[in-house]
C-alpha cells in the first residue's frame, strides 16, 4: 500500500509540475473562495488510475469527487492539488497528498512537494521519512521560541480565524508563517522547522499529514487538546511536536 501510494503521489507531482507551465483557467467553487484548476482534476484522474488498479474495492475520498464508498474497511483520502492558489500563482508551495485509513485510524501517508522536490512517507510504526532519510520532531519547549505555522480557509472565516488562533499566539511565539499549504506545513512540522502548525482543513488535507506527524514523534488533536475523528469531512487540528501542545491548546482555547 506504502509502495503504491509513492507511486501515485510521484506520478501526480510530475504532472503537476508539466501543467505549471501552461495558461491555466482557474474556476471558483460553490460559494467559497477556493478555486479549481484543470491541473487539481488531471491530478486527481491519475492517482484515482493508480489506486483503482491496485485496490478497486476500496472506498475513496477525494476533494474535487467527492466519497466513493464500497463498505471497505479502507479508505484512501486524496488532496491531488493542496495549494491550488500558490500553484495558479507561480508559487512553490503545493503538493500533493495521498493517505490511507483502516477504518478510522490513518495508517499510511505520502506527501509529495514536487517544486521542492521533497517527497515525505510514512507507514504506522514504522517511523517517518523524508526523501528517504529518517524525520524526527523539533525538541523546542519554549513557546517564546516557537515557529507555529498558520493558514487560513475561505475568505468569510478568515476574521474569524485570525481573531481566535492568530491574534493570541502571535504575541506569544517566535513567528507565526503562512504558506497557504496544509500538507506543506505538516512536512515542516515533521522535519523539525515547525515546532507546531494551527489550521481548520477539511479531511483530505490532513490524513497522510497525520500518519507523518505521529510517525516523525509529534501530536495532533483538534483546538480543545481532544482525540480527533479522522473520517469526518472538516476538522480543527493543532499538530505539534508534543512539547509545546498543552500551551498551544491553552493559548487558543
Amino acid at each position: 500500500m506504502l509502495n503504491i501510494s509513492k507511486r501515485a503521489a510521484i506520478q501526480a507531482g510530475k504532472l503537476l509540475m508539466k501543467l505549471r507551465g501552461e495558461k491555466l483557467n482557474a474556476r471558483i467553487k460553490g460559494d467559497s473562495s477556493s478555486i479549481v484548476t484543470k491541473a487539481d482534476l488531471e491530478s486527481e484522474k491519475l492517482i484515482f488510475e493508480i489506486l483503482k488498479s491496485s485496490f478497486p474495492k476500496h472506498n475513496f475520498v477525494s476533494e474535487e469527487k467527492g466519497r466513493e464508498n464500497n463498505n471497505s474497511e479502507y479508505t484512501w483520502v486524496i488532496d491531488p492539488l493542496d495549494g491550488t492558489g500558490p500553484y495558479f500563482s507561480g508559487m512553490p508551495n503545493f503538493g500533493v497528498s495521498v493517505g490511507l485509513l483502516k477504518g478510522k485510524v490513518p495508517i499510511v501517508g505520502v506527501i509529495n512537494l514536487p517544486a521542492l522536490r521533497i517527497l515525505a512517507w510514512a507507514e504506522a510504526g514504522k517511523g517517518a521519512y523524508l526523501n528517504g532519510e529518517r524525520t524526527r520532531v523539533s525538541r523546542q519547549k519554549e513557546i517564546g521560541k516557537a515557529m507555529v505555522g498558520f493558514d487560513l480557509a475561505w475568505q468569510r472565516q478568515r476574521g474569524e480565524e485570525i481573531d481566535k488562533l492568530l491574534r493570541p499566539l502571535a504575541p506569544k511565539v517566535r513567528y507565526t508563517p503562512i504558506l497557504g499549504c496544509t500538507v506543506n506545513g505538516l512536512v515542516n512540522l515533521a522535519c523539525g522547522i515547525y515546532d507546531a502548525y494551527v489550521h481548520w482543513a477539511y479531511q483530505w488535507d490532513y490524513v497522510a499529514g497525520a500518519v507523518i506527524v505521529n510517525e516523525a514523534g509529534g501530536k495532533l488533536t483538534d483546538y480543545q487538546g481532544k482525540e480527533i475523528d479522522w473520517s469526518e469531512e472538516t476538522m480543527s487540528v493543532l499538530a505539534s511536536n508534543g512539547l509545546l501542545h498543552r500551551k498551544i491548546v491553552n493559548l487558543i482555547r
